[in-house]
Order: structure tokens, then sequence, then C-alpha cells
């Protein structure tokens, strides 16, 4: 074989190589029929029962119903390709929401609480803003800036006040300081403020995190937090106790066992919930009317994110419910379990 033909076969290997790599790492870092034993499989007797209901639409988009009064946590539907997260511009798409709004009959939703400003929490907030006139958003100045860029009317924009109550209908809700999850080289703006309103569309990179919220929720006897993102304030929740955890899990292998100890300390081990129900673990380049899959090796590897926690879990008996798709769970089943 001569020199030059070598070299051919050696860059045409090399390209190989790096194709099949590529194509590896964007495939799902695992399957949910792995972790059939804890997702949650939906009664319809269960949700009609209850006082108080949940939706997962991943991410950390969470609706809470109690038939009369919705609040939403987030509220991601539109969901761009990858590819149009980094070639393109991004925007909300109005025909997604409005499916999704019939679907859900979100016009009961009185509350939006934005946990913080990148785009996967906040791309469709001032199509739903808009759309809603009665319908508050709450987050912080980032977050409102948001809105603003959408002409969301400024009598429905709420900055936050960290641990301040605020309520809706039957819903006490309390805003609580927290951090946002370590960061890498896509998502390295941690702390930075979206000082205008924020016109789309827009490129990913102009939804800057702004500060992040953890929320709690009380309803009727049923105390809830919701965590989206892998981080923590020292003895932030010290003093809490809750029935439900909704925890956010993104790139918790990537972590170093020192920061995993250190995250479930101070979230799974300090509540003690009855329940933790993970969130912020699926493919969100993937479209909301499609099965919610583990994020791609090239992000995380969920199942090895999931088996920790699943891990810490089951050490203190606290019970782990994974939800799948956007079905009603009734909050109350955590009040069945006993840590």
């Amino acid at each position: 074989m001569s020199t030059k033909k070598g070299l051919w076969v050696s860059l045409g290997l090399v390209i190989l190589c790096l194709v099949a790599g590529m194509v590896f790492l964007l495939q799902p870092s695992g399957q949910m029929s792995d972790f059939q034993k804890w997702q949650y499989q939906a009664s319809e007797k269960a949700s009609t029962s209850s006082s108080l209901n949940v939706k997962f639409f991943g991410v950390s988009t969470l609706l809470f119903d109690d038939g009369k009064t919705q609040i939403l946590i987030d509220g991601f539907f539109s969901r761009p390709s990858l590819s149009q997260v980094l070639f393109q511009k991004i925007q909300s798409q109005p025909a997604i929401i409005q499916r999704i709004i019939q679907q859900q009959q979100l016009q009961r939703t009185q509350a939006i609480l934005v946990t913080h400003s990148h785009y996967d929490h906040t791309l469709d907030l001032a199509e739903l803003g808009k759309r809603f006139p009665h319908t508050k958003i709450i987050g912080s100045s980032s977050t409102l800036n948001i809105a603003r860029g959408g002409h969301v009317a400024e009598q429905q924009l709420i900055q936050v006040q960290p641990l301040q109550p605020m309520s809706f209908g039957k819903f006490k809700v309390t805003a609580i300081p927290s951090r946002h999850t370590p960061p890498t080289a896509v998502n390295n703006d941690l702390g930075e403020e979206i000082s205008q309103p924020l016109q789309q569309p827009a490129r990913f990179s102009e939804f800057k995190e702004g500060h992040s919220f953890d929320y709690l929720i009380e309803h009727q006897g049923h105390t809830v937090l919701v965590k989206a993102s892998t981080g923590a304030v020292p003895d932030q929740l010290k003093n809490l106790k809750v029935d439900t955890l909704f925890l956010g899990i993104a790139q918790l292998s990537r972590q170093s066992k020192e920061f995993q100890q250190n995250y479930l300390d101070q979230s799974l081990r300090t509540l003690k919930p009855k329940v933790v129900i993970p969130i912020h673990w699926d493919d969100f380049f993937k479209p909301v009317d499609q099965p919610l899959e583990f994020l791609p090796y090239l992000a995380d590897n969920t199942n090895k994110s999931l088996r920790i926690l699943i891990q810490a879990a089951e050490q203190q008996k606290t019970q782990v419910i994974l939800l799948s798709q956007p079905v009603s769970y009734p909050i109350d089943t955590a009040l069945q379990f006993q840590p």
C-alpha cells in the first residue's frame, strides 16, 4: 500500500471513529424500561379522589391542580431541537402552546413560578402570560425582562420576594433562594442578569440564569418542595420538612463524589420527604408530545444520576416515584408512605 493511500485510509478511519463517537454521545443515556419498578402507573380513581394533583411535562415544568386553581412551575413546552438551539435563534411556538392550553385547561392557572431564567425554563413564559392576562408571573428581574420582551402587561409581573409567602386560591407558595447546577462550557453565565426586555427570537445564550429559586408549596396539609437545579445553599432547608420533594438531578453523575454527597445531604437527607420525584433528567430537545427520554450521554449519564438518587433515598426509606409522562399524580399519595 502506498504512503498516500495509507494516509487516506487512516484519515477515513479517524473520521469514522469520530462519527461513531458522536452518534453514541447523542444516544439516550439509559432506558426508561430499566426503571419500571419506580415508574408511576396512573390510576383514574386515585387522581379523581385526590385533593391535589400534579403533571410533569419534562425539565421542571410542573402543573399543580386542586380542581379549582392551577399553579405552574416554569412552563416550557415548545422544546426546540438541539440543532435549532445550537444554530438558530429560538422562540416560543404559539400552536404548541395553544394545544397544551386546550389539553390541560390552563385557563385556571393563577400563577407561573419561575425557578431561573435559562430558556428551558422560560422560553414560553411571555406567550403564556399574554394569553392569560389574569395570571401572575413570579420570578427574578431577569425572568420579568423575558416577559416584558413579549409585551406581557406590567401588572402581571411580580419580582420574587424570598421567604415571603404568596397565596393563590388554597395554595401558599414561598420562594427560597437556591443555586444552579455547576457551570459547564455552554452554561457558564451563572449569576448574570438579563438587564433589558428580551425579545424573541433570541439565541439560547441570551437567556441568562439571573438567580435561582426553590419553591415551597403548601396546600391543605400537603407540603411540597420543588428544587429544579442540582445545586443547594448550605443549611438553607434545615428547618423544613416536606411530604414530597421534586428534586433536580441534571448532571449529577458528572459531579464529584463530594458534590453528590453534599447535594443529597442538603436536600434529600435534610428534608426527609416521604416521596422524592426526580426532575430535570429528560432530553428536552425532544417534542413535548413524545415520550420522555433520558438526556443523551453528551449531556449526562441519566442512568447513573437516577441510581445515585435511588440508592440515597432507599437508605432513608424515602419512596422514589418516576413520572415519565404528563399524567395526573395525586400528591396525597405521599402521605401513604412512612420514611
